[in-house]
């Protein structure tokens, strides 16, 4: 094998490592800013063991301990974990968190700690939430975003919110141009209700999307 291609596995170990098996996030919002967060990661055994906090001074690449969840709510003012769980499903750790949020400043900085590149903005009594979503990898040659895909078939982004009130929604490229979907995947906003799904693969290796929701609000 040649250093090459060892060099493409490394990396490619690298983003599956700093990658959960799949992440789902079913996010309320109420009238007042103030909402819930429920999280589901499906994760590797690798990445248990590297994310893992308890005894451990490293930081994880994701929240996945309890005490790595406590501390991330310490961090952000007005974020709160209410509840957590672990359990094994076909032979990987499925984490499910449950946290509350005081107001969207609280929201945004939560999800921008993930990742997602967060903004939030408000104008003439409307709010705009936007979300950068993959992106980074596009650039690789074709034979290192074949492998990333073929790893990584099985692991997905699921994004759902529910607004306080009928939205709309727009998908960005990263010339800001309205597109139809996200790579390989589908956003759809029926009434107060999004939900957003990629395959991570896919995500990855596409160049980044923006998700901007927007709703009317009382604050």
């Amino acid at each position: 094998m040649t250093a090459r291609v060892l060099g493409k596995i490394g990396i490619l170990s690298m983003v599956l490592l700093s990658s959960c098996i799949g992440l789902s996030a079913d996010i309320a919002i109420r009238r007042d800013g103030s909402g819930t967060i429920a999280l589901e990661y499906r994760i590797s055994a690798a990445l248990e063991s590297l994310g893992k906090l308890d005894g451990n001074e490293g930081t994880p690449l994701l929240p996945v301990g309890r005490t790595d969840f406590e501390r991330t709510a310490a961090r952000i003012p007005g974020l709160a974990l209410r509840s957590f769980s672990t359990g094994e499903r076909n032979g990987e750790t499925v984490v499910k968190a449950a946290l509350g949020f005081s107001d969207l400043e609280a929201l945004t900085a939560f999800l921008d700690a993930l990742g997602q590149g967060a903004r939030l903005s408000r104008e003439q009594g409307r709010f705009r939430l936007s979300l950068t979503l993959g992106g980074g990898l596009e650039n690789q040659d074709q034979e290192f975003l074949d492998l990333l895909r073929a790893y990584s078939q099985d692991a997905a982004l699921d994004l759902s919110f529910t607004l306080p009130a009928g939205g709309t929604l727009t998908l960005r490229d990263r010339e800001g141009r309205a597109i139809a979907a996200p790579p390989g995947g589908s956003a759809v906003l029926e009434g107060r209700k999004l939900r957003f799904a990629s395959p991570l693969g896919d995500l990855l290796t596409a160049p980044a999307i923006t998700l901007e929701l927007e709703w009317a609000g009382s604050k």
